[in-house]
């Protein structure tokens, strides 16, 4: 079962909307935690001035109140000198969420700010921080003294509150964060929709194409990170084509040369049905076997053919291969064939190492020499020289040779020179069809035995 493609703006999309949504959870928690520690640096420092505002006053009242009773002047108010005060509330729109308690030297309570609790804060002698809990409220506790004999100060305040506080602080500094992600998530997706949208018009380009549409691929719009891509898609596509009308053409011509073959076979198929004696059977048998062998050819000929139109190779990929190798094995393929045709077959090898395809180079030589052979007179020579710092394959023969007018039109597909009745006219196609994709040049001129010789060239290996 066939996975279902990944979409590039949706991974953008997700990925981007993922990073920004880790960025922003991390920089929230930082935050967060340092708007609660400062938030506490400040409810601490609030703790601290109110503590030495009040203890200022109460204690200078504290000194006051205990130099009139030592004088004897008595009030209602010395009558409730060793009293607890609570100091009456004053109504205002400000919550207050601190509570503090002043005592004299020896201890006793004798004032205590609105809501705060009867139960002391703290020991008669703390000084600095302490969290104190009082019933089911605890607090974050200051205490302050006025000197060794003087009065303390308790400056308190509930946790819940303290925690309350610092965390609606910290709160209203992440929320825009989280209203900008959302903000953002869109836009990215904007974004990726508009900048992806060059590649969305591109594959519906490519999709609306036909095969045989000679339009080439407008990738002018794409990034230039994917340019290459659209370039590299435009050849594939020429590719393409031109294997399509290398078929096209292959097929036209192969039924249109198969056709005189396949007449000729049911013509000598109705003489031997029509024979009256053996020996006229016989003859009509063997004209058969003869046209079915050609037959056979042209049909291997043409299968080699499309075969290596649709093979592609990169040259400078190709491993070393030494052409004496090759040469060596066309000769002992071919030369019980140039025996029998009278023909004497000499092969002047070197090692001479070009980057090639084995199998490709052993068809182009085979056929090479099988032309020549049946061409030739008497004589064909195969050799190979150094050419411009690689080498060149050259197969010579004494035969009629080649005129100058036609030196282009013999690799021509099933093109046989005048008066020639023999093969398909595919077998200097398919020469040069492998000099093609070995990147080689194949060219003909007039042989010092008189015929025709064949030159194939192979790039050096630092211009393959």
């Amino acid at each position: 079962m066939r996975a279902r493609p990944w979409s590039l703006r949706g991974r953008l999309t997700w990925l981007l909307a993922a990073s920004a949504l880790v960025a922003w959870a991390i920089s929230s928690a930082w935050l967060y935690r340092s708007a609660v520690a400062e938030a506490n640096r400040l409810f601490d420092a609030a703790l601290i001035e109110t503590a030495h505002a009040v203890l200022a006053v109460a204690d200078r009242e504290i000194s006051k109140r205990e130099r009139d009773g030592r004088k004897g002047h008595h009030s209602d108010d010395d009558n409730n000198g060793d009293r607890d005060i609570e100091l009456p509330r004053i109504d205002h729109a400000h919550e207050e969420h601190m509570v503090y308690q002043v005592r004299r030297g020896d201890g006793a309570i004798v004032y205590r700010s609105p809501g705060a609790p009867m139960a002391p804060l703290g020991a008669p002698t703390a000084v600095g921080f302490a969290e104190v809990r009082d019933g089911d409220v605890s607090y974050r506790v200051f205490s302050l003294r006025a000197g060794p004999q003087g009065a303390t100060i308790h400056v308190g305040q509930p946790m819940a509150d303290r925690l309350r506080l610092s965390r609606d602080s910290a709160l209203r500094l992440v929320l825009p964060g989280a209203v900008l992600l959302l903000v953002l998530v869109v836009g990215v997706g904007l974004v990726v929709r508009r900048v992806t949208q060059p590649v969305v018009r591109f594959s519906r380009s490519i999709d609306a194409l036909e095969p045989d549409q000679a339009a080439n691929v407008a990738y002018d719009e794409l990034p230039r990170e994917l340019a290459p891509v659209g370039l590299a898609l435009e050849r594939l596509l020429e590719r393409v084509r031109a294997a399509l009308r290398h078929e096209r053409t292959l097929t036209a011509d192969a039924a249109h040369e198969l056709r005189t073959p396949l007449a000729a076979l049911r013509a000598q198929a109705q003489v031997a049905l029509r024979a009256t004696d053996a020996d006229e059977r016989n003859a009509a048998l063997r004209a058969l076997m003869t046209g079915v062998d050609r037959a056979t050819g042209l049909v291997s000929a043409v299968l080699t053919m499309a075969r290596l139109d649709a093979r592609g190779f990169d040259p400078a990929s190709l491993a070393p291969t030494d052409l004496a190798l090759v040469v060596e094995a066309t000769a002992r393929e071919l030369a019980p064939i140039a025996k029998v045709r009278g023909v004497t077959l000499v092969c002047t090898a070197v090692p001479a190492v070009v980057r090639g395809d084995t199998e490709g180079l052993v068809i182009l030589l085979r056929n090479l020499v099988d032309n020549a052979i049946r061409l030739a007179r008497s004589r064909v020579e195969v050799t190979i020289e150094p050419e411009s710092g690689s080498f060149a394959l050259l197969v010579a023969d004494d035969g009629p040779g080649v005129a100058p007018e036609m030196a282009q039109r013999v690799f021509d597909r099933f093109f046989r020179s005048q008066g020639s009745d023999h093969g398909a006219g595919l077998g200097l196609a398919l020469v040069q069809r492998v000099a093609e994709l070995h990147g080689a040049t194949v060219t003909v001129a007039r042989a010092a035995l008189g015929g025709a010789l064949f030159r194939v060239s192979f790039p050096a290996p630092g211009a393959v």
